[in-house]
């Protein structure tokens, strides 16, 4: 797990360790900030209804077909565009490819930072960003994990039983990110499968820290 209160975004603390991270489907929230960046000019309101409809359904629903008709939008390369994003918020590290987002490596430190950034406004834009929080509400299917802690935005990430689930979203205040590769896998509704038992677990320990944090 990974975390960070929006009071001190740089203080980000890392516990546990997962060899494999992948991005998975958490990557679908940076291909709608670039999106938004390149597409909208960090202006929400300027969205057609159609990829409005595209936007809810990358980030509620998971779909993969919808995230690629977004970023297949995006002017020039993907890539660089999502690359931008994440320069503008201090993250010099992740390298987002111009197709198979899904297999980038965005380390949950690098989450925090992004979510972090998020909630200050500073992911494209200030209406950008808020609307990107309104729009990360799972369907419930998969509101398991972050969702069974009360975030209130959050997104998932899960491919097989042999590879890392995870999250990265908002809870109570601060910016949170947590992987896992524990437990039995339960296939969800995009036909991938997740470990859902492990990352309600997970879930519940990070409140507990968080809860631990606030009291000091």
């Amino acid at each position: 797990m990974a975390f960070a209160a929006l009071t001190e975004p740089d203080e980000i603390t890392v516990e546990g360790r997962v060899g494999a991270t992948q991005a998975w489907s958490t990557s679908k929230v940076l291909i709608v900030a670039a999106f938004l960046d390149g597409v909208a000019g960090g202006d929400p309101d300027a969205i057609t209804a159609r990829n409005r409809q595209l936007i809810t359904k990358a980030l509620t629903a998971s779909d993969g077909e919808a995230v690629n008709a977004l970023r297949d939008q995006i002017p020039g390369r993907p890539g660089p565009a999502m690359t931008r994003v994440l320069r503008a918020i201090g993250d010099r590290t992740t390298s987002p490819p111009d197709t198979y987002q899904g297999l980038m490596r965005w380390s949950i430190l690098e989450q925090v930072r992004f979510m972090a950034a998020m909630a200050h406004g500073r992911v494209v834009s200030r209406a950008a960003s808020s609307f990107l929080r309104k729009a990360m509400r799972p369907i419930p299917a998969h509101a398991w994990g972050l969702g069974r802690i009360g975030a209130s935005a959050y997104k998932g990430g899960w491919l097989r039983a042999d590879t890392a689930t995870r999250q990265l979203g908002l809870v109570d205040g601060y910016a949170v990110a947590i992987i896992t590769t524990a437990g039995p896998a339960r296939r969800q509704t995009d036909g991938d499968s997740a470990h859902v038992q492990a990352m309600d677990r997970l879930a519940a320990l990070l409140a507990e820290r968080l809860a631990f944090e606030r009291s000091r």
